[in-house]
C-alpha cells in the first residue's frame, strides 16, 4: 500500500526553513518513505511517501518536529 501526505506551511522565514533542511533531504535514513521538499515564496511543502502506515507516521512526526525546530530558531535569528 503506498501512502502519500502532503502538507503546506506559511511562515515568512520559508527560504531559511528549507535551507536549513535541505541537507537532511539528500541523506535517506529509510528505503521504506521517500521526502520531498519544496520552497515557493512564503509557502512551504512536504511531500511524503511512505509505504506502510508506521513508517508514515514516523516520517511525518520527524519532519514535523524538523520543520517546527528550524521555524523556532529562524524565528530567534531573525529577530536579532
Amino acid at each position: 500500500m503506498q501512502l502519500i501526505a502532503e502538507s503546506v506551511f506559511e511562515f515568512d522565514t520559508a527560504c531559511s526553513i528549507y535551507r536549513s533542511l535541505k541537507p537532511e533531504i539528500e541523506t535517506a535514513v529509510t528505503d521504506r518513505s521517500r521526502i520531498e521538499l519544496r520552497v515557493d515564496g512564503s509557502h512551504l511543502y512536504l511531500i511524503v511517501e511512505a509505504d506502510d502506515l508506521v513508517s508514515m507516521r514516523s516520517t511525518l512526526n520527524t519532519w514535523l518536529r524538523l520543520i517546527q525546530v528550524s521555524n523556532e530558531v529562524s524565528v530567534l535569528t531573525d529577530s536579532k
